[in-house]
C-alpha cells in the first residue's frame, strides 16, 4: 500500500464543511454584536475539531503482530520494531506529520525529538537485561505522512496484554477510557487464550467499539476455522462483541505489495495488496474515525447553537426597546433587581461550591485508597505464592499497574470536576464550563517510580557453596572410611552440591519474596504520597476557576441589563423616524440570527442520523 495513494486517506466527515460554515457565520454575527469573547471561544472549538484525533488502540498478546499490523496500515514496513513486541511500559502513538518521533519523559506534556530509527531504543526492553533502556520514558510519539492518518486518526501500539505481565493489561485498559475504538489483534495459529478473553470481558466496561484483526493468515491455512472458533468463544465470554467485525490480514503480503510497487510491478503489487486484507481494515478504521468526528462536530454545533440563541435573544430585546413598549422598561428593572439580589447571595453559591469541592476531594481520596489497597492485595497475594523469580515479575509488573492507576484516577477526576461545574452553571444560560489546565500532569516522582533493587544480605550460590564445603568435606571423610577414597570424595562433593543448592534455592525464594514485598511497599507509599496533593490541587483550582467564572457571568449579566435599560431610556427620547430606521436594522439582524438558529437545529437533527448510517455501513 503506497503512502501516497489518496484512495486510502481517511475520509473527512461529510457534514464537516456545513457545520464549519455555520460556525463561521455565527462567529461573524457574534463580532457584530460586540461578543468578541464568544467569537474567540468558537475559534478554540473549531481548532479542536480540525486537530481532533480519533484514537484507535491496538492491543493483543505479545508476538501477535500488533506492530507489524500498524506498519502495514501506514504503509511503512520498517516503522515500528517488530522484534520488540515484548512487555514494556511504553505506548507508541502513531499520527500524521513529517517523519519524526518525540520521546515523552517523566510523564510531562512535552518531549524531545529523536530520529525514527531510535524508536526501538526508547520503546522496547533491553533484550538481555529484560528491562527498559530508558526507564523514565512514558510514551513515544511517532509521526509519518501516511494518508490513513491525514485526517487525525491515531494508532496506539500497546504492550502485550496477557501472559507475561498483567500490569500492562491494566495500563492498556486505563487508556481505553480515552480511546474511540479498539483493534484486538489475534493470529491464525490458535484460538483466543484465556487471558485475552479475560481482557475482553474487562474491556466491555470501558469501550463500545471493537474490531478484531486476525494476522499472519499467509502462514496458517486454517485461519478461517480459527476465526470461527474465536467468534464462538467471544460470543460466550464477551457477548457484547459477538457481532464485531473481523478482518483477516497479512502484514507480510502488505510489505511485499510495497516492494513490488517500488520495483515497478503494479500487477504483482495489486495481487499482494488484495491478499493482505489491509485495505478493507484501513477503510473500516477510517469509517470509525469519521464517527468520532461526528461527535466532535455535534459538540461544536451545540456551542454555536447556544451562542446564536443568545444573540437572537439580544436582538429581540432591542426590538422590544425600539418599539417603545412600557412593559419592556418594567421587565428590565425586575430582571436587574433579581440579579442584584442574586449577587447579594454570593455567600450562598460560594458555600455550595466549597461544600461540593470538599466532598469531591474526600471521595477521590477514598477512591484512591481503595484502588491502592486492591493493588496491594492483588500483588501481595501473587508474592505470597510466588517462586524465586517473583521479585523480577513484580519489578516488571508493578510500574505499569501504578501508571494505570494514575490514568484511571486522572480520568475520573476530570469527569467529576466537569460534572461539578455543569451543575453549578446550569442556571446561567450561555456560560460554559472551562476547566482547562486545572488538572496537573502526573507528578514527576510518580512517573519515576523507585528503582526495583534487591535487598542486601542474601548470599550467592558460590557463598553458599563455600559455607557448605566444610560439611561436604566432613561427609567426604566419613564416607571415605566406608568406601574407596575416590568414591568418598565424589560423594562428599555431591553432598556439597545437594545441600548448597537446596539451601540456596530456599533462601533465594524467601529473599525474592521479601524484596518484592519491600518494592510493593515503596511503590504504594509513593502513590499515597504523590497523588493526594495532585487531587487537592486540581479540586482547589477548579473551585477557584468556577468561582471566577460565576462571578464574571453575574457581573456581565448585570452590566448587560444596565446597558439595555440605558438604551431603552435613550430610545424613548429619540425621534420616531430614527427609531424606525434602527428598528429595521434590528429586525434584519434578528432575521439573520433566527435563520442561523434554524440551520443549527437542522444540522443537529441530521448528525445523529448520519452517524447511525455510517455505523451501519461500517458494520
Amino acid at each position: 500500500m503506497s503512502t501516497d495513494a489518496p484512495a486510502d486517506a481517511r475520509r473527512p466527515h461529510p457534514m464537516t464543511d456545513e457545520v464549519l460554515a455555520l460556525v463561521a457565520a455565527v462567529r461573524k454575527v457574534a463580532v457584530e454584536d460586540d461578543e468578541a469573547g464568544a467569537a474567540e471561544g468558537l475559534d478554540v472549538d473549531v481548532a479542536r475539531v480540525r486537530r481532533g484525533s480519533a484514537a484507535v488502540v491496538v492491543v493483543g498478546e505479545k508476538k501477535r503482530g500488533k506492530s507489524s499490523l500498524i506498519n502495514a496500515l501506514v504503509g511503512r514496513p520498517g516503522l515500528l520494531p517488530v522484534d520488540a513486541d515484548v512487555a514494556t511500559c511504553v505506548h507508541v502513538v502513531v499520527s500524521y506529520g513529517p517523519d519524526g518521533a518525540t520521546v515523552v519523559e517523566g510523564g510531562g506534556p512535552t518531549g524531545r525529538e529523536v530520529p525514527l530509527d531510535a524508536v526501538a531504543e526508547y520503546a522496547a526492553l533491553d533484550p538481555g537485561a529484560r528491562v527498559p533502556e530508558h526507564e523514565d520514558v512514558s510514551q513515544v510519539q511517532v509521526r509519518v505522512p501516511a494518508p490513513l492518518l491525514a485526517g487525525g486518526l491515531e494508532l496506539i501500539d500497546t504492550p502485550g496484554v496477557g501472559g507475561l505481565v498483567a500490569g500492562h493489561a491494566a495500563l492498556t485498559l486505563a487508556t481505553l477510557d480515552r480511546a474511540d475504538a479498539l483493534v484486538f489483534v489475534l493470529d491464525g495459529s490458535s484460538e483466543i487464550t484465556a487471558s485475552e478473553l479475560a481482557f475482553l470481558e474487562r474491556a466491555t466496561e470501558r469501550i463500545a467499539t471493537v474490531v478484531f484483526a486476525l494476522t499472519k493468515i499467509d502462514q496458517f491455512p486454517a485461519w478461517e476455522q480459527v476465526r470461527a472458533r474465536n467468534v464462538e468463544l467471544i460470543a460466550a465470554h464477551a457477548p457484547r462483541y459477538a457481532d464485531a467485525p473481523w478482518f483477516g490480514v497479512s502484514s507480510r503480503a502488505a510489505a511485499d505489495a510495497i516492494a513490488a510497487e517500488a520495483d515497478g510491478e503494479p500487477e504483482e503489487a495489486a495481487e499482494e495488496r488484495a491478499a493482505s486484507g489491509i485495505v478493507p481494515l484501513a477503510e473500516h478504521l477510517a469509517g470509525l474515525a469519521e464517527g468520532a468526528d461526528g461527535l466532535r462536530l455535534a459538540n461544536l454545533l451545540h456551542q454555536a447553537a447556544v451562542l446564536v440563541k443568545r444573540l437572537s435573544a439580544m436582538q429581540v430585546r432591542r426590538a422590544m426597546s425600539l418599539s417603545l413598549s412600557p412593559e419592556f422598561a418594567e421587565l428590565v428593572k425586575r430582571e436587574k433587581e433579581a440579579l442584584t439580589a442574586l449577587q447579594g447571595q454570593n455567600a450562598t453559591w460560594r458555600q455550595t461550591l466549597s461544600e461540593r469541592s470538599v466532598r469531591l476531594e474526600q471521595r477521590m481520596r477514598t477512591e484512591l485508597a481503595r484502588r491502592i489497597e486492591d493493588l496491594r492485595k492483588e500483588v501481595g497475594d501473587s508474592i505470597a505464592t510466588g517462586s524465586s523469580t517473583i521479585f523480577d515479575e513484580v519489578a516488571t509488573d508493578l510500574p505499569p499497574r501504578a501508571q494505570a492507576l494514575w490514568i484511571e484516577l486522572d480520568t475520573l477526576l476530570r469527569r467529576e470536576l466537569t460534572a461539578l461545574g455543569e451543575a453549578l452553571l446550569a442556571d446561567l444560560e450561555g456560560v460554559e464550563v472551562d476547566l482547562a489546565g486545572v488538572v496537573p500532569d502526573a507528578p514527576e516522582r510518580l512517573a519515576q517510580l523507585p528503582e526495583a533493587a534487591r535487598g542486601q544480605g542474601s548470599t550467592s550460590f558460590a557463598e553458599q557453596g563455600i559455607m557448605a564445603a566444610g560439611l561436604g568435606m566432613g561427609l567426604g571423610h566419613l564416607v571415605a572410611l566406608v568406601v574407596a577414597p575416590p568414591v568418598g570424595i565424589l560423594a562428599g562433593l555431591g553432598a556439597v552440591g545437594f545441600f548448597s543448592w537446596r539451601r540456596w534455592s530456599k533462601e533465594r525464594g524467601a529473599r525474592s519474596r521479601e524484596d518484592a514485598r519491600r518494592y510493593l511497599g515503596e511503590v504504594t507509599t509513593r502513590l499515597n504520597n504523590e497523588i493526594p496533593p495532585v487531587v487537592a490541587q486540581a479540586v482547589h483550582g477548579a473551585r477557584d476557576v468556577l468561582g471566577r467564572q460565576i462571578t464574571t457571568a453575574l457581573t456581565a449579566e448585570k452590566e448587560r441589563l444596565t446597558a439595555s435599560l440605558a438604551e431603552h431610556e435613550k430610545n424613548l427620547a429619540s425621534e420616531k423616524s430614527a427609531l424606525a430606521r434602527r428598528k429595521a436594522e434590528v429586525d434584519a439582524k434578528l432575521k439573520r440570527r433566527n435563520e442561523l438558529r434554524e440551520t443549527a437545529e437542522q444540522l443537529a437533527r441530521r448528525l445523529p442520523a448520519h452517524r447511525s448510517a455510517t455505523k451501519e455501513e461500517a458494520s
